[in-house]
């Protein structure tokens, strides 16, 4: 069931025009992210949220809450 918040759905709906996990997903890949087994993702050089690019944020916490993707990886 859809958990993300009802401000979030709408700026996704907004940005990309749906509610899929499709399209954060391939935005998340443009800017360098890669998806594991796992479904956590990972970045070279991002270790922590707060490492994050906003629009990036914004796209995995929507992935989490609405699709129940991972979150970001631990860093090795």
């Amino acid at each position: 069931m859809p958990e993300a918040s009802q401000e979030l759905r709408e700026l996704m709906q907004h940005r990309f025009g749906s509610l899929d996990s499709e399209s954060p997903s391939q935005f998340l890949e443009s800017r360098g992210y890669t998806l594991s087994r796992d479904w956590t993702w990972s970045k070279p050089g991002i270790s922590t949220l707060k490492d994050m690019q906003r629009d990036e944020f914004d796209c995995l916490l929507f992935l989490v809450h609405e699709w129940d993707y991972g979150s970001l990886a631990p860093c090795a």
